[in-house]
Formats: C-alpha cells, structure tokens, sequence
C-alpha cells in the first residue's frame, strides 16, 4: 500500500531523498530530515565538528489558472534551514563560509533539478524551482 502525501509534503520528501543522495557531494557532511519545528534548543543544534543540520520544512500550495485556458500552473513552497553551531569551532570564520558555500550548493543543486513526486495526493511530474528567497537567521546569546 502507498502512503499519499500532500503536495507540499511530498516535495519536502523529495528534497530530502535528494540531498541524501548526493550528501556526499556537499562542502561539508550534512543530515537532512523533513522536521515540522525548528531547533531552538542550542544543545539539540549539531556543533561545528557533527554533520550540519538540514531540514525541510513544508509550507504552502496554490494553483492558478493562466488566462481562459484548462491549464493550470501549481506553485509548492518549503523552508530549508541549515542550521550549525560555530562557536567552538578553531576558526568560525572558516566555519561561516562553509556554511555559506552549503546554502549555495544546496539552492544551485536544487535550481538544476526537476522533482517527481508520484506519491503524492494528486502526483506530479518535472516540479521546478521558480523563486527563491533567502533568510539568514543567527542566534546569538542575550546577557541578562
């Protein structure tokens, strides 16, 4: 029995399933997984000598139809965040741009590929990479 997903959460699979693949190609080791929450805990957050922390989050769908045609172009959104502790590390510089250098293998990678996602609650052929946005978010320690 196949399990059907919905769209959003099958392209998140995808993502994952890919960056699993090719984890070896990657600058730096990495562990995807498709999460729901964000890591908040900074003991959970992997440190700077442990694979990088890659998670898929879902997000939303819509679809549209182009003008007075039956056609209609659907649109999947996820979140990836990379997420790893510098502090520590012997040179977080160094440390920085390789995480840096992971978004843009990670965003060029996933702009080359078309994703199949037959699993899906209404399965879909050639989904691409349309837009991307980018967020960097850096947790730093607040003095009380």
């Amino acid at each position: 029995m196949t399990t059907a997903y919905g769209q959003t959460d099958a392209l998140a699979l995808a993502i994952v399933d890919w960056l699993t693949v090719n984890a070896a190609t990657f600058c730096m080791a990495i562990a995807p997984e498709r999460r729901f929450q964000l890591l908040t805990d900074l003991k959970d957050i992997p440190t700077h000598n442990e694979p990088a922390s890659i998670d898929v989050f879902p997000s939303f769908e819509d679809s549209e139809r182009a003008g007075i045609s039956t056609a209609f172009s659907s649109h999947y959104a996820v979140h990836i965040f990379i997420q790893q502790q510098v502090g520590g590390a012997a040179d977080p510089e160094a440390q920085c741009g390789l995480l840096d250098q992971l978004r843009s293998q990670i965003v060029e990678g996933v702009k080359l590929r078309r994703f199949q996602l037959p699993d899906a609650v209404h399965p879909v052929q050639n989904v691409f990479l349309s837009h991307v946005r980018n967020a960097d978010r850096v947790s730093m320690p607040r003095a009380l």
